[in-house]
């Protein structure tokens, strides 16, 4: 694949790379600037522009405030290995609790051709192992620049929503996963330089947009990505064509995977709606660990996508159904691997109190296993009603989360009700099901309640 080798000549300095990133964006700039001018001339001569059009004020800011109240009860599942793995001595409590408390921020500020945006959130957090925990995180922080309506550049720490899934988005490179339990949760960005170009045209493709985007990496900026100095290129073209949505985005980096993708998405009907992601994740490395905890390496060309669908019934019913291929997961064989040194560890710390394999397996799961979609094949499925039974305001839903591969998975039903305007109240049960040496049997917890009240304005 000639992605794979087009940064062959791409061993720059920091500074160098720095220098032909604000070259590009000018180029970019001038380039587009130009474009709008020449359409401009063309068509001014044939419109009739005298006419008055009513002003409107316009506020120059906005500002949006949420607070959040959250109650967490978790019941643990004492059988699991990851319960063996975090609490060899056994824990006193069947049942867990946490509160949160959330304070989230959101701000933005015009001046004529541009913007600042900011979202930051405070947590406040308090368990029964951990006491009360304060994390205050800036989610999003930039600066846009439109000179034009068809151009803009943003800098700063921004959310990149790339891709069409619901549950999943394998094509969304500068964004960090989403929250199954929650799809819906804003997240965290990256700090990026990013710019828009959009385009109307006549024929098949009514609408092209491109999205260059550069990401620096240091220690101190970006250092998820790694350490050392870099700079990372991506891009996202779009295209509008024949009713449909079409992405086609990349990344390239000399310490990452190189990384290309595409989407797609398009209304059947006014009430149904198809859509897709599939990606390429090139020489990805593969790490896992056989039963008596010996670190093992594969290396392939992991290959991730999508395929969904979102239907709205004449009842009022909404349906997202999506299956998600994740070409970066673990084989049915390769987890129970690692329950199964899991077991082993516990086991000689038990008779030994020897606790070299209990570290060991601790250090593969922060690291690779424990984490959310950690096999390959899923079905996500949401059922969401409005106002059933006539009652205003009120919505319940039921969301499930299927491993294909090991027949495990979660049932979550939801209830979400606004009595007043901008106040939320929401109960949300999950319950866990699977056997042993599965994904979801083998969770720290086999059921969780959460209970949440929102006041915004």
């Amino acid at each position: 694949m000639s992605f794979r080798y087009l940064l062959k000549y791409r061993n720059f300095d920091f500074y160098t790379c720095s220098f032909l990133a604000l070259s590009f964006f000018l180029l970019f700039y001038i380039i587009f600037m130009c474009t709008s001018a020449e359409a401009i001339d063309k068509t001014s001569d044939d419109l009739n522009l005298e006419f008055e059009i009513p002003g409107v004020e316009k506020k120059s800011y906005e500002f949006r405030l949420e607070l959040k109240s959250l109650e967490t009860i978790r019941g643990l599942n004492k059988d699991s290995t990851l319960f063996l793995q975090k609490h060899p001595d056994g824990h006193d409590d069947k049942i867990l609790y946490k509160t949160d408390l959330d304070i989230k921020l959101e701000a933005r500020y015009y001046a004529k051709i541009t913007r600042f945006y900011g979202r930051l959130k405070e947590n406040l957090a308090y368990n029964d192992e951990e006491s009360w925990e304060n994390n205050l995180k800036t989610e999003e922080l930039y600066v846009s620049f439109q000179p034009s309506p068809s151009i803009g550049i943003d800098a700063g720490k921004k959310v990149l929503k790339w891709g069409k899934g619901y549950a999943w988005n394998p094509v969304a490179f500068f964004s960090r996963p989403k929250d199954l339990d929650d799809p819906d949760l804003t997240l965290e960005g990256y700090y990026v330089f990013s710019g828009d170009f959009i385009k109307s045209m006549q024929g098949p493709i009514k609408t092209f947009a491109l999205t260059p985007v550069i990401l620096p990496v240091s220690g101190n900026i970006n250092d998820e990505w790694g350490s050392d100095r870099e700079i990372l290129f991506g891009g996202k073209a779009y295209f509008f064509a024949y009713d449909t949505d079409l992405d086609f985005m990349f990344l390239l980096g000399n310490e990452i995977n190189d990384r290309i993708g595409l989407s797609f998405s398009k209304n059947i009907s006014t009430n149904f709606e198809i859509h897709g992601e599939a990606a390429i994740v090139f020489d990805y490395t593969k790490h896992l660990t056989d039963k008596q905890g010996k670190g093992i390496e594969k290396k392939y060309d992991a290959k991730d996508f999508l395929l969904g669908i979102r239907y709205l019934s004449a009842r009022d019913t909404t349906y997202i159904l999506e299956y998600y291929r994740n070409g970066q997961g673990y084989t049915e064989y390769e987890i129970k691997d690692y329950f199964s040194f899991i077991q082993a560890g516990y086991d000689s710390y038990i008779n030994s109190q020897n606790m070299g394999d209990m570290l060991a397996g601790r250090m593969y799961g922060s690291r690779y296993y424990n984490k959310q979609t950690v096999m390959r094949d899923y079905l996500y499925l949401k059922v969401s009603h409005n106002e059933p039974f006539d009652i205003v305001y009120l919505t319940p839903s039921l969301t499930c989360i299927y491993n294909i591969n090991d027949t495990s998975g979660s049932i979550a039903p939801q209830i979400t009700y606004s009595p007043i305007t901008n106040l939320e109240f929401d109960l949300k049960t999950i319950f866990l099901f699977g056997e042993d040496n599965t994904e979801y049997g083998e969770k720290l917890h086999d059921y969780k309640v959460v209970v949440s009240l929102k006041y915004y304005f």
